[in-house]
């Protein structure tokens, strides 16, 4: 009880998700904010795979405890997480068409994150020693600028994609974006699920269905293969 009530003062909770309640009440969806939209919500997931999928692979072999990684988006930004939130974040807003929330979700984002990012990295700055002061003089924190960091550590995989539950994160992406397709369609341009685009819709239904087995059937699996591993502290 004491953890469920801990995770209702995550971000998410107390900033984004009344935010996203205020996006559907005073926002207007037309499909070419949809598209548009949806592309950056899709480089802002491709960014977080490729993360997870880099500091993920500490989580599947035993020697990732205090393991510094710097491969792959750890090689442009310290918190490549964090970008790829960001960006869907973005895409969200941008799929409102709401400059003034769009303003706000990004006041909300650095408002949420800029003392966890401190806190990470000074948890980073006593495990690994001179080794992070390098790597935190080289490679800025969010926005990626000249030349990829030279001393790479670490290695993308499949597993630590799974090892990290991305997947759970795609998975809701998903059906975020078919739910504001269903808002922007039957609440804003009064089109019924029955009209024209019946099957497309239907179609869409059943993939929401599939997604929400899949998540099911993966989560079972998952935790009958737990290991007690613990990864390098990351964003």
């Amino acid at each position: 009880m004491k953890s469920s009530w801990k995770r209702f003062h995550q971000p998410r909770f107390i900033l984004f998700y009344p935010l996203g309640a205020c996006f559907l009440l005073v926002g207007h969806v037309t499909e070419v904010t949809l598209r548009s939209g949806i592309a950056l919500i899709i480089v802002g997931e491709a960014i977080r795979c490729w993360a997870n999928g880099t500091i993920g692979q500490a989580k599947v072999n035993r020697g990732g405890s205090g393991r510094l990684i710097t491969a792959g988006p750890y090689a442009f930004v310290r918190h490549p997480l964090y970008l790829g939130t960001f960006l869907i974040g973005s895409g969200f807003a941008f799929v409102i068409g709401n400059l003034w929330l769009g303003l706000a979700a990004a006041g909300c984002f650095i408002a949420a994150y800029r003392s966890k990012i401190a806190q990470e990295e000074k948890l980073l700055g006593e495990e690994c020693g001179p080794e992070y002061s390098l790597y935190r003089a080289s490679v800025p924190a969010l926005v990626p600028m000249g030349f990829p960091y030279r001393r790479r550590l670490g290695r993308w995989s499949w597993s630590g994609v799974l090892a990290s539950k991305e997947w759970k994160t795609v998975f809701w992406l998903i059906i975020f974006v078919i739910l504001l397709y269903f808002w922007e369609e039957t609440v804003q341009e009064r089109e019924w699920f029955l009209d024209e685009r019946f099957a497309f819709r239907l179609s869409l239904l059943i993939l929401v269905l599939v997604i929400a087995i899949a998540d099911g059937i993966f989560q079972l699996t998952q935790s009958r293969f737990k290991n007690g591993s613990h990864p390098s502290p990351r964003s």
